[in-house]
């Protein structure tokens, strides 16, 4: 079977969730006997890869595309769009991913989780998805639901396919001793926490919950990802005001490697975010052997499996309280939790995937 993935996202200054998505769905359906998976990229004036990895996957089996017409004289089977943009070939099943659609939810109006150009345009794209669309991945059952109150579109045809951890948790001597050594930190002295200072991760509610919770005092708090300079200035300006300047520690973007590190040296992993279409973040925690704090919103408590800590992510009481609470979670949780975690795989997503293209063939 051949397959057009839309992988034009891959080319994202930063990788994200959906770039990452992308790049794993790709790889591991290469390893699938019945599928042979091309990358399909919108040829852009201005196209550049920026990275090294983006250099690689240039080295990959792909194709280009102006609107819908293929620059290719293959003929595919299939042609999934991944994210953005939607593409749609003549006479090939059309499949398209849904992420989230929590910038459109009625709850988070009055949040700027987004402008309104990038609201207006991903508006824009599920409005496609729902109309042109053979079928329609979700990448959990939460974000179906949300997907069928916003559209009318077949439930019968909206497959929900889960995810998989973006690495394993493989560590080396030299790299803890590195990125630990650089931050001043040592092993099981501090919680972790993903998604760097944003709106949607709820990281100021994160801050004000640790500020009030008991494990301040043991524990510092690492927060790694990008910091969003819109939200920067009242995040620094409470950890200042509080003497929170040696207890929080904001790192930016790391790479994989020294992630890998901090997740299996952390005592615990915070994650209460407002919403998430899915939440890789949890699993790869899990599967590191850290206790989890989640939220009740979103597709979290879907994702975490029933193996987390679960807060409301608008009351910095309920995730302190949280917080406090990781420390009575005790081993077989977490035992049980990282085999449910390591469950989820992309060889897993891609066979699901798979099965997706041959129902609707």
């Amino acid at each position: 079977m051949k397959v057009a993935l839309e992988g034009s996202s891959l080319f994202f200054n930063k990788y994200t969730g959906i770039p990452f998505y992308i790049h794993r769905l790709f790889n591991a359906m290469n390893e699938l006997s019945e599928i042979e998976p091309t990358l399909a990229f919108r040829l852009k004036k201005r196209f550049s890869a920026h990275t090294e990895l983006q250099k690689k996957i240039l080295e990959k089996r792909h194709i280009w595309h102006l609107g819908n017409l293929k620059i290719s004289s293959t003929k595919y089977d299939v042609c999934h769009s991944l994210h953005t943009p939607f593409l749609k070939m003549r006479n090939t099943l059309t499949v398209a991913t849904v992420h989230d659609l929590a910038v459109h939810l009625p709850q988070f109006k009055n949040y700027d989780f987004a402008s309104v150009y990038f609201k207006n345009k991903r508006m824009e794209l599920f409005k496609q998805f729902a109309q042109y669309a053979d079928v329609i991945i979700t990448v959990s059952e939460t974000t179906k639901k949300d997907f069928l109150n916003f559209f009318d579109f077949p439930e019968h045809k909206i497959h929900a396919v889960p995810l998989a951890p973006s690495f394993n948790m493989a560590e080396t001597v030299s790299q803890r001793s590195k990125i630990l050594g650089r931050l001043n930190l040592s092993s099981k002295s501090y919680l972790i926490s993903m998604g760097g200072v944003s709106l949607r991760k709820n990281t100021f509610n994160l801050i004000r919950a640790y500020h009030l919770s008991k494990a301040k005092s043991e524990f510092k708090l690492v927060i790694t990802g990008k910091i969003e300079s819109i939200h920067e200035e009242k995040v620094r300006r409470f950890i200042d005001q509080n003497g929170l300047e040696q207890r929080v520690i904001l790192t930016q973007y790391l790479s994989d490697a020294d992630l890998k590190v901090l997740y299996k040296n952390a005592k615990a992993f915070l994650f209460p975010t407002f919403y998430e279409g899915f939440g890789i973040p949890i699993l790869e925690a899990m599967a590191a052997e850290l206790p989890v704090l989640t939220s009740t919103t979103g597709a979290a408590p879907e994702t975490a499996g029933g193996f987390a800590e679960l807060v409301n992510p608008f009351e910095p009481e309920s995730i302190a309280n949280g917080i406090d609470n990781l420390s009575r979670m005790d081993d077989h949780n977490i035992k049980a939790a990282k085999a449910y975690a390591l469950d989820h795989t992309w060889k897993k997503t891609a066979q699901l995937t798979a099965e997706v293209y041959k129902k609707y063939m």
